[in-house]
């Protein structure tokens, strides 16, 4: 039933990428690709359609073919970087000593991946089309906070753990909680948009629900992610007394009704030294290190270390113990590393730093100006965001996740939005200066 309901859905939306224009077509593919909703109808013929390359070349013909977008992305770093990417993920596959066919699974991923990120900065044009992005990405991942949450609160009571769609990049317990992490200061900006009380009651109802299902993923990098974050949301907040509320209230709620299991697990955190799978991240970013001295410029390629043969013959006399089944370096850091060697992870920090930068360009530009508040919270928000994914992506492999790439031509779209903006203000402000200069001058002088 589920998957009629889907396929139907699916089949009425596809035309309207012809009839409203390409951009609809990189709101659907968001929703698939992050959302995944294809992994909720128990399998079968429904779960296994081609929903993300259907509206892929759907929307790369009708950008194609339409006549008013733009066909060239825009010439800014951002656009440089991703594209640098690309091509460096290429060179480090062909050099790559994992698996062919993960190698070749996880390249054409990344890839498609990479190509509908930048054609979602090129068509983003707008203040309109960048609020539907925010929106649907936003609530594409908050879907599964907000199910946990209702899950935690009317049957587990946070006994059993929030999980992600099965077979996903964020189907696991940790990586959905850096997902929800990320997503919740993208809810606040969300909220901030909406233009009735009651629909604010609303948001802050479900960035409840999502925060309860973020928690209890027990995901002890998430919860490390969230403290980084609320400590940025609280230091940009301009009313930091509500923020110092909300989060002490969210604290001692937490430490009073969590269960005995959730608490047990968070203990951990202190004493990682005796807890085997923190030793495991430790022994992984050491073989992450180790692979990345062997392979300096271009890394072992994707999934090297689900080759346990191929590791230990190549670190055979590094002092480190065999790898003995296949595993996940836990970083995106070391994951970088490891893979794409020493370029990647500098193209990869320099894609994090690019963000980062454009969060403090709409914050700077636009303080003061009441037309450009949007700007200003948006900046605000993703800054906790990049925040929650630098941290939380510490202890998890999502170097390539969607959600962050996502985050980066949101914030590159939005300064291109305010730079205009703020030309088009300028310009019209100084032909009225120039024509009142002359009429000054032409005033009689006051005699003596």
């Amino acid at each position: 039933m589920r998957g009629i309901v889907l396929v139907t859905v699916f089949t009425a939306l596809l035309p309207f990428i012809f009839l409203q224009g390409p951009f609809f077509g990189i709101l659907m593919w968001y929703w698939i690709s992050l959302m995944n909703p294809q992994k909720d109808v128990w399998g079968g013929f429904f779960a296994g359609l081609p929903y993300s390359m259907t509206i892929a070349v759907a929307t790369l013909l009708a950008w194609l073919l339409s006549q008013r977008e733009s066909k060239f992305p825009p010439v800014t770093k951002t656009t440089g970087l991703l594209l640098l990417l690309g091509v460096w993920i290429s060179v480090t596959s062909v050099f790559g000593t994992g698996p062919p066919h993960e190698i070749y699974q996880n390249w054409n991923l990344a890839e498609k991946m990479l190509l509908m990120t930048i054609v979602a900065y090129t068509l983003t044009t707008s203040r309109v089309r960048l609020d539907q992005l925010i929106t649907v990405c936003v609530f594409s991942v908050a879907f599964y906070g907000i199910k946990g949450g209702v899950y935690t609160l009317l049957i587990s009571h946070g006994a059993a753990r929030v999980y992600g769609p099965a077979g996903t990049m964020i189907g696991d317990n940790n990586d959905l909680g850096l997902a929800l992490t990320m997503t919740l200061p993208m809810m606040f900006y969300v909220r901030e948009r909406a233009h009735t009380r009651r629909a604010k009651r609303l948001l802050l109802g479900l960035i409840g629900l999502t925060f309860l299902g973020d928690i209890f993923t027990y995901s002890r990098g998430a919860l490390v992610a969230l403290c980084a974050m609320g400590l940025m949301l609280w230091w940009r907040s301009r009313r930091k007394l509500a923020m110092t509320l909300m989060i002490a209230v969210a604290a001692i709620g937490i430490w009073n009704f969590a269960p005995r299991a959730w608490l047990a697990r968070m203990d951990t955190i202190e004493t990682y030294q005796q807890d085997s799978s923190a030793e495991d991240r430790l022994y992984f970013w050491r073989l992450a290190w180790a692979m990345a001295k062997k392979h300096p410029i271009t890394g072992a390629g994707f999934h090297w270390s689900f080759n346990p043969a191929s590791v230990n013959a190549q670190l055979w006399g590094s002092g480190l113990r065999q790898l003995q089944i296949p595993r996940a370096p836990h970083s995106i850091w070391f994951e970088m590393l490891g893979a794409h060697g020493f370029p990647g992870l500098a193209i990869f920090i320099a894609i994090v730093a690019s963000a980062a930068f454009d969060a403090q360009w709409l914050i700077r530009h636009s303080r003061g100006d009441p037309n450009l508040l949007w700007a200003n919270n948006l900046g605000r928000m993703a800054q906790a965001a990049l925040i929650g994914y630098c941290t939380g992506g510490s202890f998890v492999t999502q170097a390539m996740y969607d959600g962050f790439y996502a985050l980066v031509i949101i914030l590159a779209a939005a300064r291109r939005i305010v730079a205009a903006e703020l030309a088009h203000s300028n310009a019209a402000a100084r032909p009225a200066t120039a024509i009142a200069e002359p009429r000054r001058q032409l005033r009689p002088q006051p005699t003596g």
